[in-house]
């Protein structure tokens, strides 16, 4: 028998868990943030003294198995992958769920994940070992003296799938299990899919979030082809600088974003606090293949009206905007969206300006920041903001206390595909 879903069923966030350049934990992450502190730096990942790229935002320190219960399992994880189960794990402890729950037919996960299989270093030794003497591929040889070098369950460590089955397998969540590959807004919009899961009454409590890890040759090399990415080696810590004249691109990065979410009542029934409540989501696609958003950004603006309507808000209503702002030129796009939208004044800050672009995971490190900052109060300031001069949108220069009632987050893909969220007291 169905569950009856004729009330309004709100859905709260219980629980945080963040791993990031700023640090291995919520708190970690949000203090350095908060201080105004930077985690890019030179990359120390693999070497990269030729590389015309050598920095990005690292989590620095970062050992799967001081997170992960299920140890034997990580040899099959990619990093991505370490990072979404082991941030799953930093939420389930903050939510107090850590044991799992009682009804895991009602526990799901919904993960957003990168394009993971693109690199496949295992592969790549396969392929090298099938090369004959002029440096031409055969078959036979690979097949001979390659595929024996395969790990058998190489493909394993690399399906994006695979995010979500861990931490449901770590958790015991038999309930909705969604995985989302759709770019850097990928993280949002999963934690939007989450959402309306509990929303619809299929699930009482979800794990949701992201994680990408960027830092890797072929993902640096894509990237810097493209002509996205910053190559400013001599100001490693410097950032991207978004909405300002002189930003020079994005910095890649990586980071492990996951949140609890679950049904109000549900989360009262067991005690546990209610950090901030999703109010509204919102989406769209502009339909554009290799910019974040189409110029004059319609789809951002699209996707910000839809999330306040979703939450029977006004544009006065929210306090503040996390911003995507990766330090591209589409900047300028979510600029005049954003004004569009709220008007001229709105506060304006991002993650982004400190860690860097952390892709599928991006939307999702916006979000869990924003719950932070509404629960304790505190707004952070957008890094390296002294140095841009006059800009499109309000950034925020210094961090703000105050008693602040909603935030939205936007989140963007290469392709066109927007996302908005607002979180509210």
């Amino acid at each position: 028998m169905g569950r009856d879903i004729s009330k309004n069923r709100r859905v709260v966030v219980t629980g945080v868990g963040i791993l990031s350049p700023l640090g291995l934990s919520a708190d970690e992450h949000f203090e350095r943030l908060t201080a105004g502190q930077s985690g890019i730096a030179p990359i120390s990942i693999f070497a990269s003294p030729d590389f015309p790229v050598r920095f990005a935002g690292e989590v620095r320190g970062f050992k799967a198995n001081r997170f992960i219960k299920n140890r034997k399992s990580i040899k099959i994880m990619a990093r991505d992958i370490q990072l979404a189960v082991a941030a799953s794990s930093l939420a389930a402890a903050h939510s107090g769920i850590h044991e799992g729950v009682n009804e895991p037919h009602r526990f799901g996960v919904s993960m957003g994940a990168g394009l993971i299989p693109s690199q496949l270093d295992e592969l790549g030794v396969a392929v090298a070992a099938g090369l004959n003497a002029d440096g031409g591929f055969d078959t036979a040889r690979y097949g001979r003296e390659g595929l024996p070098l395969l790990f058998p369950l190489w493909l394993l460590k690399y399906l994006p799938n695979m995010l979500n089955s861990h931490a449901a397998l770590e958790y015991d969540a038999r309930g909705p299990n969604n995985c989302i590959t759709c770019g850097n807004a990928s993280g949002l919009l999963a934690i939007g899919e989450a959402a309306r899961v509990i929303e619809r009454g299929q699930a009482d409590i979800m794990l949701a979030g992201a994680a990408e890890s960027k830092i890797h040759p072929l993902a640096l090399a894509r990237l810097h082809i493209l002509g996205k990415l910053s190559s400013e080696n001599d100001l490693p810590d410097r950032g991207p600088r978004p909405f300002c004249g002189s930003r020079a691109g994005l910095v890649a990065a990586e980071a492990g974003a996951v949140l609890v979410l679950e049904e109000q009542e549900h989360a009262a029934g067991r005690g546990a606090a209610a950090l901030a409540r999703v109010a509204g989501f919102g989406s769209s696609c502009g339909a554009q293949l290799s910019e974040e958003l189409e110029h004059g950004g319609r789809a951002a603006a699209d996707a910000m009206a839809a999330a306040l309507a979703d939450a029977g808000l006004d544009a006065g209503d929210v306090d503040a905007v996390f911003a995507n702002a990766s330090g591209l030129y589409e900047d300028d796009d979510e600029a005049v969206a954003i004004v569009n939208v709220f008007g001229r004044g709105k506060p304006v800050t991002t993650v982004k300006a400190a860690v860097g672009h952390s892709m599928a995971a991006s939307g999702a490190l916006e979000l869990a920041t924003a719950v932070l900052a509404l629960s304790r109060g505190m707004l952070p300031a957008t890094f390296g903001v002294e140095s841009c001069g006059d800009t499109p949108v309000d950034l925020v220069s210094e961090k703000r206390r105050g008693d602040f009632g909603a935030f939205m987050i936007n989140s963007f893909s290469f392709g066109g595909q927007a996302a908005s969220l607002v979180i509210a007291r």
